[in-house]
């Protein structure tokens, strides 16, 4: 199937976008475009890998509804998925899935001890604490059939909790 979204991403985005490393941070000061990168490359990642797990996190689930699962849903064209209001979980035709979830504290991570999380997506890192963050990278893993290597992926501003 052929599908064009739109999207023209920045040269920062770009360089972002083309990274292979196993973990990524996308900084920089508010208005950068990080959300829209990061909300981009989960959605396009899960329509190129079938059957793909992939979640995303902000610290409340209000930042999230308003920011990465907005810019999902306003750049998935319509019918494309489904989206279970119930659990926040967007289906797509192939098989992938990408779970919106929040944390607000480290018993919320361990909601997701059983999760398998085949990419991790994190918008405004310096919002979680390091051991919040490094809990969650333990949930990484995939299975050889699906033919992809767990990562991960993440934006911040300056400054907050998980600064340092």
């Amino acid at each position: 199937m052929q599908l064009t979204l739109d999207y023209r991403p920045t040269p920062k985005q770009a360089a972002f976008h083309r990274s292979a490393a196993f973990e990524v941070l996308y900084g920089g000061a508010a208005g950068g475009g990080k959300t829209k990168a990061i909300a981009m490359e989960a959605l396009v990642d899960a329509l190129e890998h079938p059957g793909v797990h992939s979640y995303l996190f902000r610290r409340t689930y209000p930042e999230l509804r308003d920011t990465l699962l907005r810019e999902v849903m306003e750049s998935l064209p319509p019918g494309m998925g489904n989206l279970r209001q119930t659990t926040h979980d967007l289906e797509l035709p192939n098989g992938s899935v990408l779970h919106f979830r929040h944390c607000r504290s480290m018993a919320d991570c361990y909601r997701y001890q059983g999760a398998e999380i085949n990419r991790l997506y994190i918008d405004e890192l310096t919002h979680f604490t390091e051991g919040e963050y490094n809990y969650l990278k333990t949930r990484l893993r995939a299975k050889a059939s699906l033919g992809v290597s767990p990562r991960v992926r993440c934006t911040a501003n300056p400054g907050g909790v998980g600064h340092a």
